[in-house]
């Protein structure tokens, strides 16, 4: 009950909209009851019922002729065109209550989607490298749009109906007190099993949006790893493991369908017997002279309209079900607060020169394996430094712990005197410019692409980063120039054009710190000689931070640290190096053999 009371508070941030469709949903209510009493006229005046089979008793329909001035000689005529009046009215504030209840759904759901995405992006990394991917796209998509079902549509019966039904239960109790209390003597039968039905249907589609999201995870990455797929020719095994996930999922959904399915049966049964009951009771009530009629005809319309709200009150509350498991889903991950935030006091670095020193620096991915063991180590202003060492190492969550990536466990990282936790975390990665092997690029435009997160910016910049980065040419090659789609992650592009244009992006920004990351790994002769003659743009008058296989890309560098697990091992030029005879020789011979005899 408490997650169905936070699902209704949702919908009542939207107070305007809902007030409208509560003030539409007793219009229908209104009418209904019009409706049911209509009957009692329609039996007892119509068919010329003996005025003596009539009690005396306040009508509703009495004092609504009253007030119409309508004789019993006008009934004939009138009451036709009554009914259309009511018909039309009934109607009318359906579609009305419908309406507003739909535009709340929507902006609800736009609220909760934006706010999602919103928390997701200021997620630390390591929260995205424990929830996969599929998990997050389930969540924004199939359990929001439940949460839409639930409101938009479940939510507007759910009101509507219990509001109508009131409106039956106070007619009802009107007509005839006592028929009223026996009739609903056996009603609470169905409580019990409504109640198991709720507890089922919340339980199986919390499993059910949970193997959803399996199935989501495995497109997303049989999607993006098609190429490995292809190449390992796993097609069948991949379409098999789809197949498993998707019969796991269609078992968990058939048994929604069940208690669904069973549930609405179930509801009729029960009505059928308080109408079998009702009838006989009734009856005798006639006989008694207690009821006309035409009073027992409204009385038995209104218990058999009130199916219809139970029912679609029962179909609501399945949905509404469905929607509080989504919202529980969606409020995991609303809770989560990210792991690296601003601290309490923190302020913008103000612009720096670029001196970065590492201060006694540890720091672990998990407690069973230390990633980097008290590394120390500092680089002057305009200056470029490499590290390099073996896969694992702990080269590139050196430079991800300068970003604020990750927090070391202990040390201190500072930029021209400033330890990085102190500032804000915008400002700080605002002077830091990234260049990765993973080149992360946008189904956008090659401007945009180059411009990303800057507004307004004129077009000769944009132009003027992209010759420096050697990718101009290219780019006034394309079809559309500068205004080419490249597609999901740059796929109509080579490898060494998406490299220049992440380049390109970090010359737009300008940051007096440079990052790069593998940004030579893995491509042909020629571009790695276009890719090194922009990356000499590129480092020219900032600090610069290389990480490196290749050797060859980092023989100039002021600086060469030698990382192994996790700790500085080396560090020197180059010359002095290669002369020491350690473990960067090694790594140098092992991708040069052929200059090995050569060597000093």
């Amino acid at each position: 009950m408490k997650e169905i009371v936070e699902l209704f508070r949702l919908a009542f941030k939207e107070k305007k909209l809902l007030i409208l469709s509560f003030s539409a949903s007793i219009f229908v209510a209104f009418f209904t009851y019009v409706f049911v009493n209509l009957v009692q006229p329609i039996i007892d005046k119509l068919i010329q019922v003996s005025s003596r089979d009539v009690p005396e008793k306040a009508r509703f329909m009495d004092l609504v002729f009253r007030e119409l001035r309508i004789s019993e000689d006008q009934l004939i005529k009138f009451l036709p065109l009554l009914v259309l009046v009511v018909i039309f009215g009934k109607g009318l504030f359906t579609f009305l209550s419908s309406f507003f209840m739909k535009g709340v759904g929507h902006r609800v759901v736009k609220r909760l989607r934006d706010d999602l995405y919103g928390h997701l992006l200021y997620q630390s990394s390591s929260f995205y490298d424990r929830t996969p991917t599929g998990e997050l796209m389930s969540r924004l998509t199939s359990d929001v749009d439940k949460i839409h079902q639930g409101i938009s549509g479940s939510m507007a019966d759910f009101i509507e109906e219990i509001f109508i039904l009131m409106a039956l239960l106070v007619g009802v109790f009107i007509i005839d007190f006592r028929l009223a209390i026996v009739s609903f003597v056996i009603t609470p039968l169905a409580i019990i099993p409504l109640v198991a039905f709720s507890r089922q249907l919340k339980k199986k589609s919390l499993v059910g949006q949970r193997k959803m999201a399996q199935i989501y995870s495995l497109i997303h990455e049989t999607i993006t790893g098609n190429k490995i797929v292809k190449a390992f020719t796993s097609e069948e095994f991949e379409i098999k493991k789809f197949l498993q996930a998707t019969a796991s999922y269609f078992k968990t959904s058939m048994k929604l369908a069940w208690i669904g399915s069973l549930s609405s049966p179930f509801m009729e049964f029960i009505g059928g017997v308080v109408g079998a009951f009702i009838l006989y009771v009734g009856s005798r009530r006639i006989a008694q002279g207690a009821i006309s009629p035409g009073d027992f005809g409204s009385f038995v319309m209104a218990i058999f309209m009130m199916y219809t709200p139970i029912n679609r009150l029962n179909r609501a509350n399945n949905v509404i079900q469905q929607a509080v498991a989504s919202h529980q889903r969606i409020k995991e991950i609303l809770r989560s607060s990210p792991q690296i935030q601003d601290r309490p006091g923190a302020y913008p670095l103000p612009p720096v020169r670029g001196k970065v020193k590492f201060q006694n620096v540890s720091f672990c991915y998990n407690e069973a394996r230390p990633t980097l063991v008290d590394i120390s180590f500092e680089v002057e202003t305009n200056k470029t430094v490499a590290f390099v060492g073996l896969s694992g190492a702990g080269k590139t969550t050196i430079v991800n712990l300068l970003s604020r990536f990750y927090e070391p466990t202990s040390g201190e990282i500072t930029i021209d005197g400033i330890n990085i936790q102190e500032v804000t975390l915008s400002s700080l990665r605002a002077q830091i410019g990234l260049v990765t092997q993973d080149i992360i690029l946008f189904d956008d435009t090659v401007r945009n692409n180059i411009a990303y997160g800057l507004d307004s910016i004129p077009e000769e910049r944009v132009i003027e980063a992209a010759k420096a980065a050697k990718a101009h040419e290219f780019i006034m090659a394309l079809p559309r120039q500068y205004d080419t789609r490249i597609g999901e992650k740059g796929g109509l592009l080579s490898s060494g054009q998406r490299q220049r244009l992440a380049i390109a992006r970090a010359l737009l920004k300008n940051p007096p710190i440079l990052i790069l990351d593998e940004a030579t790994s893995a491509l042909d002769t020629e571009s790695e000689r276009l890719i090194q003659m922009a990356l000499d743009n590129a480092m020219r008058d900032r600090t610069t931070l290389v990480i490196a296989h290749r050797i060859s890309t980092i023989r100039n560098a002021d600086n060469i640290f030698v990382i192994d697990n996790g700790r500085i091992v080396e560090q020197g030029p180059h010359d002095e190096l290669y002369a020491r005879n350690g473990i960067y020789r090694k790594l140098y011979d092992l991708q040069f053999p052929e200059e090995e005899e050569k060597s000093p």
